[in-house]
């Protein structure tokens, strides 16, 4: 069963909403305390390591995939 990002985004919504709701549980409260701000900051570092390793790898291929669909669709419309 695949899931677009779009349906990604309303889950994700709809939880903390639910979190909210039933536990008065806040995301923004969260990240205003000072334990929160440390993880922020910590997941943050964390993301930016590994972008370092893989943003170029990552960026070619996307770039290289769109080139190909773009070829693709030019020799498709030449028909």
């Amino acid at each position: 069963m695949k899931k677009g990002f779009i349906s990604t985004i309303l889950i994700i919504i709809v939880a903390l909403a639910a979190l909210k709701y039933f536990l008065n549980w806040s995301i923004f409260d969260a990240a205003a305390s000072e334990q929160g701000r440390g993880t922020i900051s910590y997941i943050r570092d964390i993301i930016n390591t590994v972008w370092s390793y893989i943003g170029a790898p990552v960026t070619f291929a996307f770039d290289s995939l769109r080139q190909l669909l773009e070829e693709g669709k030019g020799a498709l419309l030449t028909k």
